[in-house]
């Protein structure tokens, strides 16, 4: 769980350690903390906890359950798809007008259901992960939404949660890579090394 909430808050400009999120997962204050960070973890420990859950009843990744992602990290606020048309200085995006979202995540979803990506599921999350950032259906968390779809449609695959090891700024530059020029593969090999890295310490652990 650390691993995946680490990233994420890492992902989107916290400086918080992971020795601080995981003081926080106890339920414990970490002093170096805002209040909003120990509200951030407390929801992210709720999403995962939830996709445990839904992984144990072998229940697939489909629009609803990204709806329901949004929900557990806007703490039940979330109540659909976002009404503005922000402009998103940090990945030099302007994302499809409010009125076509819904379609444009049908589209997605009949993609991800119809393509394997030639039998790479790692590519397959990945690309998943910078579409849902493309379309940036919410109004907040559509970042985190995104890479809430990419790690649980990994676990189904049965897959570890791992620690994504870059910078916030890496990150966006590989996602501007990906929106500029439709090239998946600097977010892919990042994705595919920290995945690596945390099954070979299983491995280890194991021996």
């Amino acid at each position: 769980m650390a691993d995946w909430i680490h990233s994420s808050m890492r992902l989107d400009g916290s400086v918080l350690s992971r020795q601080e999120v995981e003081k926080m997962l106890k339920g414990e204050l970490a002093l170096g903390a805002s209040l909003s960070e120990h509200l951030a973890i407390e929801r992210y420990g709720d999403l995962f906890k939830s996709t445990e859950s839904s992984l144990a009843m072998s229940s697939c990744l489909s629009k609803e359950m990204i709806l329901s992602f949004h929900r557990r990290l806007a703490g039940g606020a979330g109540t659909g798809y976002r009404k503005g048309n922000p402009v998103l200085l940090s990945i030099d995006h302007n994302p499809p007008h409010p009125s076509e979202i819904e379609e444009q995540m049908n589209i997605l979803m009949s993609w991800f259901y119809s393509s394997d990506m030639g039998g790479d599921p790692v590519l397959k999350a990945v690309c998943l992960h910078h579409r849902i950032i493309e379309i940036y259906p919410f109004d907040e968390y559509s970042a985190a939404v995104a890479r809430a779809a990419m790690y649980y449609f990994l676990m189904e695959k049965g897959y570890p949660v791992f620690e994504i090891s870059m910078s916030e700024q890496k990150y966006n530059l590989s996602v501007i890579e990906y929106l500029k020029k439709e090239n998946p593969q600097p977010f892919y090999e990042e994705v595919a090394n920290s995945l690596l890295k945390k099954m070979e310490l299983l491995i280890q652990l194991t021996a």
